[in-house]
């Protein structure tokens, strides 16, 4: 549970203000989806300040960021899920002394194993020698930055946490003026790769400053966490990281150009994708501030009252209220939601005109508006899931969200232009409808499996 959510609940709920309320959404949307977001604004950037002189040095510095940030979070999707875990599993048992050495570990051996995979990475590539440099430190800190927001979720200074997104953003449009349009691509990549850096130590920082020092009786527990035991969590974040980028992995292979010798790139469903997806950021916010905070209010209360002994009426009250919980959220969530990616749609043409794309591209942007809509609630409902234990039935919906997103992306290839984009709308529709039938059956049977399940 992100205990920043609480304090911004609770900024939300008070006499704030619009400005206050603001602050606090645009915080839980960082805080949820911080490098992501970062990482569109910078390609964004790029597109508006970058070199104008040499266009093809703005697409091969989109494309090597677009590769890089995933292959970031698919081969480190799986160690966040797992220290996620582990992370509450500690708190659960209060000791709190374990976790900056866990993180200090973690984090070593992280940049370690990205820095030596992203050299490997650039030499099969077959990048030039001056690019390797850049690209490792760009590689490293995205990596660093999905570690680093696992900890931040600990700490409730979301004015901190919000000033070192925006710093960043800031510093990198900063930086893009100072080098002018006639920038070269390792300049860009340098730009964009300290900037990151920064960011990351910044929210090192924060977690530092925050968090409880080291405690030497836990040191030596706190040294290993342990992660490889909770491989189901780790295969589950792996799977469902490869799922979000399958698609253009499929649409690179495909349909793609080669920048730079190997740098796959689609610049119109890539371009679109990142457009799409940036439109689910308030569902990610209002999930963090309402959501996720009121459901875990009542989470707490229907196992407060399992583990306590209560009798069998107080429990089924319990799980009646986390029901109806879960029911109002949903309505809420999608009311936000389904206005804004209504909202997207409708003005479709003008997003891409003032994105700098052909107009043809707002069908393809309305059809990942859509797949991102229903992207974010599979998002929601798997991790509502694993709030049960239910680790085999997330990752059996994460596979089949990965083999149908991968199936109807090499359909909507075949189809043609037309269709771009619908098969991500698709198999995240499918997806979804499996994991709520999932869900509901937890729920239903949610009584018996809390005292069946070992």
């Amino acid at each position: 549970m992100a205990g920043i959510g609480f304090d911004l609940r609770r900024l939300c709920l008070e006499d704030q203000g619009v400005l206050g309320r603001c602050r606090a959404y645009a915080t839980a949307g960082l805080v949820a989806a911080g490098p992501w977001l970062i990482t569109m604004v910078s390609l964004w950037l790029v597109r508006v300040l970058g070199p104008r002189q040499t266009p093809a040095t703005g697409d091969a510095f989109l494309a090597l960021v677009g590769v890089v940030f995933a292959t970031s979070l698919v081969t480190v999707g799986g160690v966040q899920m797992a220290a996620t875990r582990w992370l509450a599993d500690t708190l659960h048992v209060r000791r709190y002394g374990a976790l900056v050495p866990a993180f200090a570990r973690l984090f070593t051996w992280t940049a370690a194993v990205q820095a030596v995979s992203g050299v490997l990475g650039c030499r099969a590539l077959g990048l030039e020698p001056a690019l390797w440099a850049p690209v490792v430190a760009v590689y490293t800190a995205v990596s660093l930055s999905w570690l680093a927001m696992v900890w931040l979720s600990l700490v409730r200074q979301h004015g901190r946490v919000l000033f070192v997104f925006t710093a960043g953003a800031v510093g990198f449009a900063g930086t893009l003026v100072a080098l002018g349009p006639t920038a070269d691509l390792r300049a860009l990549l340098w730009a964009y790769a300290l900037t990151n850096a920064a960011m990351v130590a910044g929210m090192v920082v924060v977690v530092l400053r925050s968090t409880e020092p080291a405690d030497a009786t836990v040191l030596r527990a706190a040294a290993g966490p342990g992660l490889w035991r909770l491989r189901t969590l780790w295969c589950i974040g792996t799977v469902y990281a490869l799922s979000t980028w399958i698609d253009k992995l499929v649409f690179w292979s495909l349909d793609g150009v080669r920048i730079l010798g190997a740098i796959p790139h689609h610049p119109l469903y890539d371009s679109c994708f990142y457009l799409g997806y940036a439109t689910v950021v308030p569902a990610l916010a209002v999930n963090l501030v309402h959501l996720e905070t009121a459901f875990y209010t009542e989470y707490r209360a229907f196992y407060a009252a399992v583990t306590g002994h209560a009798a069998m009426d107080e429990i089924r009250r319990r799980a009646a209220g986390l029901r109806r919980c879960l029911d109002l959220a949903a309505g809420s969530l999608l009311r936000v939601q389904g206005a804004v990616t209504f909202v997207c749609c409708w003005f479709a043409p003008e997003i891409v005109e003032w994105a700098g794309l052909s107009p043809f591209a707002a069908r393809t942007l309305r059809f990942l508006c859509l797949g991102a809509l229903c992207h974010v609630l599979l998002l929601i409902v798997v991790l509502v899931l694993l709030y049960f234990d239910r680790q085999r039935a997330a990752l059996r919906t994460v596979l089949l969200y990965l083999c149908g997103n991968a199936v109807l992306a090499a359909w909507s290839v075949a189809a043609g232009p037309l269709t771009y984009g619908l098969g991500y709308a698709g198999a995240s529709l499918c997806a979804l409808v499996w994991a709520l039938l999932e869900l509901r059956f937890t729920l239903r049977r949610l009584e018996y499996l809390t005292f069946a399940m070992r």
